[in-house]
C-alpha cells in the first residue's frame, strides 16, 4: 500500500469537519522566487458595486477621459500610475491571472502594474495626486467621506511602510499640498479572496479644516509586487448609519468548505454566514442577519434572524456572523441564500444592506469546489524541477457511498496537447493520505484544450467521516498540461503530489476544477465478458466511432444512451455479419456520462463514454 504523508494536524477533525492544516510542506508564501508560482493569486466571487446609495457627492472622477487634472509621478524606480482600458499586462510565462479591475464605469481605470513593469530587488515610490478640490458648498453636519473602487492583492503581506513591502497610503490636505494626513489601506489583507472590485471608504473629516483646497493623493510603495487598480473617486457625504454585507458564506470556512456543488446524497444543513462592515460615521450596535433560502424555483424554504449578534462597529470595523438555518437542500438545482443586515439603529443607505449567493447546487451525483469560471491555471509546483505533479480538492464524506469517476478540466492552452495524464483518489488515515486507486493514463488531444475530462475509477466505497483527496495528475516535462482554477476555497483543502510523491498544499488556493462523481458506473456498465465491439475516442467531443464485429448474421441495434436510461440517438443495422465501422454524431448532446449499446440475437453489450 502505497502512503503519502504529511502533516494533517487539525485538519483531521471529527465527523465531516474540516479544519486549516498546519501543512509540513506548504508552497507560495514566501520569497520573490515563487512569485511567478502557479496560481498566487485567489479570487472572491465577482459582485458589482452598487454606486447608487442615496447620498450627496461632491466631487468625482471616473478617469474615462484619462488623467483630467491629477497627476501621476514616479519617484522611485519604474514603475507608475497609468491610465488602462485592459488591466495588468500578465505577461506572457506567468501561470496565474491578476484580474481586471471589474470597475462600475470599465471605460478607462487607473492601473500600477508592479508585476509587469517592476523587477526583483527594485523599490518602487509613485504618487497620484488630485489639483486643488474645492468642496465648499458642503453645508450638512454630516461628515465627509473619500471613496474608490479598487483591486489590490498583497504580496508580502507585511505592510508598515518599508520599502520592500507592498503598502497603499491615502493621502489628504486641505493646505494645497504643503502637509499630508496619510491613511494606510488594505494593510494586512493577504492575497487569498480579495474582493473585486472592493469598495473603500474612508472618514476624511478629522483631516479637513479649510474645504476650499483638498488635495487627494494615492501612494505607492513596494518591490515587484502585485499592483493596485483604481476608479471612481469620490468626496461625498458619510452616513450616520450605515452597514454593509462584504461577503456571503455558505459553511464555516475555518471549520468546513464552502463547495459549488454537492451529490444529492451528500447534502446537510444550510449553515450560513457573513462578512458585515460598519461604513458610517456613527457606531452600530446589537447587529444581527436577516436570512432567507429559495430552492431552484425561487420558493422560499424559510427564514430567520441569527441568534448571533454583534454587540458593536465603529466606523471601518467589520466581523463575521454564523447562523444554523435547519434547512436542508432536498430538490435537485440551483439555491439562492439572500442575507441583510441590521442593527438597532436605522440605516441610511439600505441598498448595500443585502447579498445574496447563488453559487450552490445539489446536485445527482457531482462533487464540486471550484465555482466554474476559469480564473488561473496550475502547471507545477515551485521547485519541482519540471517533474511530474497533481493537484486536487478535499471532499468531506458526509454519507456512506462510492466514488466512480473523476473529471477536472484542462487548462485552454496549446501546451496541454499530446500528454498524458491520469487522476488519483487518496483516502485520510488520520496521520497520512493513503493511495487508493488511479484512473487509467489518457493521451490529451487538441480538441480537449479548456475541455473538462472524464476518466473512470473502479468504484471506491467511502464512508461517513472520510476525508478524500481527489487529484489530476501529469508525468512532467518543460511543458506539462495545466489545470483551471476558479473560485475561493479555505487554505488547507487545496493540496496535491510532487515529483516525489509528497502531499503538497497551496497556501493562498483557488480551487482547481476537479470534482468527483459519486456513482458506481462498473454496476452499469453491463459488458459480457467476450467484446464483440469497441468505441473510441473515449472521452469523445464531436463524434464516436463504433467497431463491430460478428461470426454470425444478426439483426442489430446501436443505441446511444444517456446517464438517466434514455435513448438518444438509435441506429438499426439491419442484418449484419463480419466487421463494420460506424461514427455516431454527438452534435447537440451535453456532456456528461453516455453508453453505447448493441442489442442482437445475443443479447445486449455495453460501452460507457464521456462526452466533452
Amino acid at each position: 500500500m502505497k502512503k503519502i504523508y504529511f502533516l494533517l494536524g487539525a485538519m483531521l477533525a471529527t465527523g465531516a469537519t474540516f479544519a486549516q492544516a498546519p501543512y509540513a510542506n506548504s508552497q507560495y508564501s514566501t520569497g520573490h522566487a515563487q512569485k511567478h508560482a502557479p496560481n498566487a493569486i485567489t479570487f472572491t466571487d465577482m459582485r458589482d458595486v452598487d454606486q447608487t446609495q442615496d447620498r450627496a457627492a461632491y466631487y468625482t472622477e471616473d478617469f474615462d477621459a484619462g488623467f483630467g487634472t491629477w497627476t501621476a509621478a514616479i519617484q522611485n524606480g519604474s514603475v507608475g500610475f497609468e491610465i488602462s482600458n485592459v488591466g495588468p499586462a500578465n505577461d506572457a510565462g506567468s501561470t496565474f491571472e491578476i484580474p481586471t479591475l471589474l470597475s462600475s464605469t470599465p471605460t478607462n481605470w487607473v492601473l500600477l502594474d508592479s508585476d509587469s513593469d517592476g523587477s526583483s530587488g527594485q523599490n518602487e515610490d509613485a504618487t497620484l495626486t488630485s489639483a486643488n478640490i474645492d468642496v465648499s458648498s458642503f453645508t450638512t453636519t454630516l461628515p465627509l467621506k473619500l471613496e474608490f473602487e479598487q483591486f489590490f492583492a498583497e504580496w508580502e503581506g507585511q505592510g508598515g511602510g518599508g520599502p520592500e513591502f507592498d503598502t497603499l497610503f491615502v493621502g489628504i490636505s486641505d493646505d494645497a499640498g504643503a502637509t499630508w494626513d496619510e491613511i494606510i489601506v488594505s494593510d494586512g489583507v493577504g492575497r487569498q479572496g480579495r474582493p473585486n472590485p472592493e469598495l473603500v471608504s474612508l472618514n476624511i473629516a478629522p483631516y479637513v479644516v479649510d474645504y476650499t483646497q483638498i488635495q487627494i493623493r494615492f501612494r505607492w510603495r513596494g518591490q515587484w509586487a502585485y499592483g493596485w487598480q483604481l476608479d471612481n473617486v469620490c468626496i461625498a457625504e458619510l452616513p450616520q448609519n450605515d452597514m454593509t454585507v462584504s461577503t456571503v458564506f455558505r459553511g464555516d470556512l475555518v471549520n468546513s468548505i464552502m463547495y459549488s456543488k454537492v451529490p444529492q446524497a451528500q447534502a446537510t444543513e444550510f449553515v450560513i454566514g457573513a462578512d458585515v462592515k460598519n461604513i458610517g460615521f456613527a457606531d452600530q450596535t446589537n447587529i444581527a442577519l436577516d436570512w432567507e433560502i429559495f430552492d431552484p424555483s425561487m420558493t422560499s424554504l424559510g427564514s430567520g434572524t441569527s441568534t448571533a449578534t454583534i454587540a458593536s462597529l465603529s466606523n471601518g470595523q467589520n466581523d463575521t456572523i454564523w447562523t444554523n438555518t435547519g434547512i436542508t437542500p432536498t430538490t435537485l438545482g440551483n439555491y439562492t441564500v439572500s442575507i441583510t443586515v441590521n442593527q438597532t439603529e436605522t440605516d441610511d443607505a439600505t441598498a448595500n444592506d443585502n447579498m445574496e449567493d447563488d453559487y450552490f447546487e445539489l446536485t445527482e451525483y457531482e462533487y464540486a469546489a471550484d465555482y466554474g469560471t476559469p480564473q488561473s491555471a496550475f502547471y507545477n509546483w515551485a521547485n519541482n524541477n519540471d517533474g511530474a505533479a497533481s493537484i486536487g480538492n478535499v471532499f468531506l464524506i458526509t454519507a456512506d457511498g462510492t466514488i466512480g469517476a473523476i473529471k477536472a478540466q484542462l487548462d485552454d492552452n496549446v501546451v496541454v496537447t499530446d500528454k498524458l495524464i491520469s487522476y488519483q483518489i487518496l483516502k485520510s488515515d488520520g496521520t497520512a493520505y493513503v493511495f487508493e486507486d488511479e484512473t487509467d493514463e489518457y493521451l490529451t488531444t487538441v480538441s480537449d484544450e479548456g475541455q473538462m475530462i472524464t476518466l473512470f475509477i473502479d468504484a471506491i466505497p467511502v464512508v461517513a467521516g472520510d476525508q478524500i483527496l481527489a487529484v489530476a495528475g501529469h508525468f512532467g516535462g518543460a511543458e506539462s498540461p495545466g489545470w483551471e482554477m476558479a473560485g475561493r476555497v479555505s487554505q488547507g483543502s487545496v493540496a496535491g503530489t510532487d515529483e516525489t510523491q509528497a502531499v503538497v498544499s497551496l497556501t493562498d488556493p483557488s480551487a482547481p476544477i476537479v470534482r468527483i462523481m459519486m456513482q458506481d458506473y462498473t454496476s452499469i456498465d453491463a459488458e459480457i465478458a467476450e467484446d464483440r465491439f469497441s468505441i473510441f475516442p473515449n472521452p469523445a467531443n464531436e463524434e464516436i466511432k463504433v467497431s463491430i464485429s460478428l461470426t454470425s448474421s444478426e439483426q442489430t441495434v446501436i443505441n446511444v444512451l444517456d446517464i438517466s436510461g434514455k435513448i438518444v440517438r438509435t441506429m438499426n443495422l439491419g442484418m449484419i455479419q463480419g466487421d463494420k465501422n460506424l461514427s455516431i454524431s454527438l452534435d447537440g448532446m451535453n456532456t456528461g456520462v453516455y453508453f453505447v449499446e448493441m442489442v442482437n440475437e445475443d443479447g445486449t453489450q455495453v460501452k460507457k463514454f464521456i462526452k466533452n
